[in-house]
């Protein structure tokens, strides 16, 4: 069998594409992940190509060339648009098309209007994508709210599938290569980090106001962010905060880094951050992949409430949840620092046992196989 994975986004070693999808179909037939950017490997399998495209919709036709050349069985679309493309080959070369949904679409692109066309921009493209999902022979979501959202009339369907995204299977156990770049980090404990992407409503600022409250009564806090800015405003207002607020000493940054490598970083942690608002329904509804590697490294996690993250980390007792004020998460911070060091290990060996015995991606697999299976 012949897999393409093709995205116009991510990159061909993006965690789910490379590191979960690609790695388990890899023991069916040879798996191709075709993007845009990413790292490219013609030696191993699963294979990484990289189109050079100027921008998502002219990389369409340029990813379609490249996933002809190998006469795929099966097609695995990552983004909406890339669907268009799946429909041509399958039509093709009779390849069964799947859509792997890793968001909320919809919601996604209606944040970036103003609030008045929100909802009508959210129902225009919630009608295509539910045109396009529709014409998928099978459709992976990360959570059954996904589902929910394209096929209201029958979200369960046989067809569908859910498929979080839990790390792989002692996925930070194995040693690695140090870069140049983090040995300085890599000599350094944290006691609290935050990996992921780094805009407002993932809680960035409300992190630095939680260290400009927690500094004087823990003059030796140390906190690392490891992640990306997407909006440069953004990224100026982070670093005038950190000097207005003086968290020179406090406040550790590192960029984007390989997934490979955070584990590096994530073991010389103490406590994961995931401070999300609330308000927005993709991030209250999804699963957060940085919460599940949090919990893999055996790292407790400080989060919000909400009914979802009260199943996962309070009612299996890894961490702690805070209502979305800066003054009660620090008031959690707080609390979860001053814990005494064999409660502090007896949560981080809960965390670490959930992780192999229920959250991991190998657990998945039998239900992913024999949906395949299903298909032919």
């Amino acid at each position: 069998m012949k897999v393409c994975i093709i995205s116009n986004s991510h990159p061909t070693n993006d965690v789910r594409l490379r590191y979960k999808l690609g790695q388990s179909l890899a023991q069916k037939g040879e798996v191709y992940i075709i993007s845009t950017n990413g790292m490219v490997n013609n030696n191993v399998n699963p294979f990484q190509e990289v189109v050079d495209a100027t921008s998502p919709l002219k990389a369409l036709p340029l990813i379609y060339r490249q996933a002809a050349i190998h006469k795929p069985d099966l097609v695995i679309c990552v983004e909406p648009l890339t669907l268009l493309v799946g429909m041509i080959l399958r039509k093709r070369f009779g390849a069964k098309l799947i859509f792997d949904s890793h968001e909320f679409f919809a919601d996604a692109h209606a944040e970036r209007s103003s609030l008045l066309l929100r909802p009508f921009v959210k129902v225009l493209y919630l009608k295509l994508l539910r045109f396009l999902a529709r014409r998928a022979d099978s459709v992976w979501a990360v959570n059954q709210e996904i589902l929910n959202q394209l096929f209201p009339r029958n979200p369960r369907g046989k067809r569908y599938l859910v498929l979080p995204n839990y790390p792989v299977a002692n996925v930070w156990d194995y040693q690695c290569d140090i870069p140049g770049s983090l040995a300085q980090l890599c000599d350094m404990r944290f006691d609290l980090v935050y990996a992921g992407g780094l805009t407002i409503h993932r809680g960035i600022f409300k992190i630095l106001k939680c260290a400009s409250i927690l500094k004087n009564e823990y003059p030796r806090l140390r906190i690392l962010i490891v992640g990306k800015f997407h909006d440069p405003e953004v990224e100026r207002e982070f670093n005038d905060s950190v000097n207005s607020y003086n968290l020179n000493a406090v406040i550790y940054y590192q960029e984007w880094i390989p997934a490979e490598k955070i584990g590096l970083l994530l073991k010389r942690s103490r406590f994961g951050l995931w401070l999300f608002n609330p308000r927005l329904k993709r991030m209250s509804l999804a699963t957060p992949l940085k919460v599940l590697e949090y919990i893999a490294a055996g790292l407790p996690v400080i989060s919000i409430k909400t009914p979802l993250m009260k199943s996962i980390i309070e009612h299996n007792d890894l961490g702690l949840l805070c209502p979305y004020r800066a003054r009660d998460i620090a008031a959690g911070i707080s609390q979860m620092l001053k814990m005494p060091e064999d409660e502090y290990q007896a949560m981080s060996q809960r965390c670490t046992a959930i992780a192999q015995a229920r959250f991991n991606w190998e657990s998945l697999e039998p239900a992913l196989f024999s949906l395949l299976d299903s298909l032919k």
